[in-house]
């Protein structure tokens, strides 16, 4: 019988299937591991038993299984590592390299809980690329970016990625050279791959950015990437290699603040403000999203032909099936659902 609360129980039951289901059997089987043994005897142990009822919003048993695959990659704990992906062992076998792994280091593993998850996963760049070129088709303007928790910005250079986009032809987008290549589906009304795509800034936020210069910075973040996915490991590591050499950085700020103050500033005329964010919005407290709803909306009233501005985004929403891809765009302020995406953006169902 599980020592955890019900509520934790359920959010490392939900996240179990939901790995599996994405192509993660050993995230998957960590999950469960952790669900049926932990006990109250570690700092780890009892954090996660004793969390409160925002466990599944907090992405915890993600925060957990970061924190072993962070520990497997640091040389930390070799006995550990080598039961990780590619090698295969028995769930028993597991449990008990994971188990002396707590017990060892407790204290580091108890403070990896402190941060939600920063995959910072660039496959989602397929679907702002499509959003973008909608966005593009439909004013004829450069656009200005600016990403709500960005962690380490990779997304905001996604106009800087090759893509293979597959509709029954596979076509492609972008700089065959670049150091990082998306394949992503892209099925309904997919967006016009030849309207002409103009970035005139970019701009991040996270409340916790991760720096692409800082070894331990990038590491943190691959921790979070599902250890059976070498593809997505290999993607996002070519990803803060280039993030190293482009000339923006990510501001430490809170959301909110940070939002209200771009939008307090001068629109320029002929300028598309895009501000945007992926798998964001459960994170932040219900405070902060108020208060970024009303900037929009006092900005939005503001807006004009010749200087719109847009806030669109990819989020949970409970869909069954993925990410909502939705917008607002101002003047007007109408909420548009553009479609679909896979969280880890191999396919894109476009409205």
């Amino acid at each position: 019988m599980s020592n955890l609360s019900t509520h934790v129980l359920e959010t490392f039951e939900f996240q179990a299937q939901a790995c599996r289901s994405l192509g993660s059997p050993f995230t998957a089987q960590l999950c469960e591991l952790l669900a049926q043994n932990l006990d109250d005897s570690t700092r780890f142990g009892a954090r996660i038993i004793n969390w409160p009822q925002t466990a599944k919003a907090d992405a915890l048993a993600l925060r957990a299984a970061g924190a072993l695959h962070w520990l497997a990659r640091s040389g930390q704990a070799r006995e550990l590592a080598t039961l990780f992906p590619p090698l295969e062992t028995k769930p028993d076998v597991l449990w008990e390299a994971i188990a002396k792994a707590i017990e060892r280091h407790d204290d580091a593993l108890y403070d990896f809980l402190d941060s939600p998850p920063q995959t910072n996963e660039v496959s989602r760049s397929s679907a702002l690329l499509g959003m973008a070129l909608l966005l593009s088709k439909r004013f004829s303007m450069p656009l200005a970016i600016y990403e709500i928790g960005a962690s380490a910005g990779l997304n905001l250079a996604f106009d800087r990625y090759h893509y293979i986009l597959g509709n029954g032809e596979e076509r492609e987008w972008g700089d065959a050279d670049s150091l990082v290549h998306i394949e992503s589906a892209w099925r309904g009304h997919v967006p016009d791959l030849e309207v002409e795509l103009t970035i005139a800034s970019r701009a991040g936020c996270d409340r916790n950015p991760l720096d692409p210069h800082d070894p331990e910075s990038v590491e943190r973040q691959l921790s979070y990437v599902w250890a059976d996915q070498h593809q997505r490991i290999a993607r996002i590591s070519a990803a803060s290699v280039a993030a190293a050499s482009l000339p923006y950085h990510v501001d430490k700020a809170d959301a909110a603040d940070w939002v209200e103050a771009k939008l307090a500033e001068e629109p320029e005329a002929g300028i598309v403000r895009v501000f945007f964010h992926t798998i964001v919005w459960q994170y932040l407290p219900e405070a902060t999203k108020e208060r970024i709803t009303a900037a929009f909306e006092k900005a939005g009233a503001a807006a004009s032909n010749e200087a719109p501005l847009v806030w669109m985004y990819m989020e949970a929403e409970d869909h069954p099936a993925g990410a909502v891809l939705k917008q607002r765009v101002w003047p007007g302020g109408e909420l548009e659902t553009v479609g679909l995406a896979d969280y880890h953006g191999r396919w894109v169902d476009w409205a």
